[in-house]
């Protein structure tokens, strides 16, 4: 019974260490495959963060654009303000002046006729003292 005993314990013995290095290889090819997934994790993450830079210096750019585009805009419009103005003080001088030609135009009218009618006057007194001698 003795050598049964020994038999059982070194094949008992042979099994467990066969099982531990099973389970040591098993760690060891995990390990592996782990930092396999950890580097092509890196990769991606790399890759993905020069996408994102690319990405977010294309926004900016675009961030840009629009800003230089509102600014024009707002000039535009400050422009497009300003000539309005001007043209409502062409239009208010315009109307002064046309104001002060009627009045003048009919100031002289006015002097005309009077002229006129003192000419009238004139020959007609005129004629009277030819006629009367």
């Amino acid at each position: 019974m003795d050598q049964s005993w020994i038999i059982i314990m070194s094949l008992g013995v042979s099994v467990g260490v066969i099982g531990f290095l099973v389970v040591v290889g098993f760690i060891v090819y995990a390990s592996i495959e782990i930092r396999k997934a950890a580097k092509t994790f890196n990769g991606f993450l790399i890759r993905t963060e020069e996408r994102i830079k690319l990405v977010l210096q294309e926004a900016e750019q675009s961030l840009k654009s629009i800003r230089n585009v509102s600014d024009d805009m707002r000039t535009v419009t400050e422009n497009v303000r300003n000539f309005t103005g001007a043209m409502n003080e062409i239009t208010t001088n315009l109307k002064i002046i046309s104001n002060i030609v009627n009045e003048l135009k009919e100031g002289a009218s006015l002097r005309i006729l009077g002229i006129k009618a003192g000419v009238r006057a004139a020959l007609n007194v005129l004629i009277k003292e030819l006629s009367a001698k």
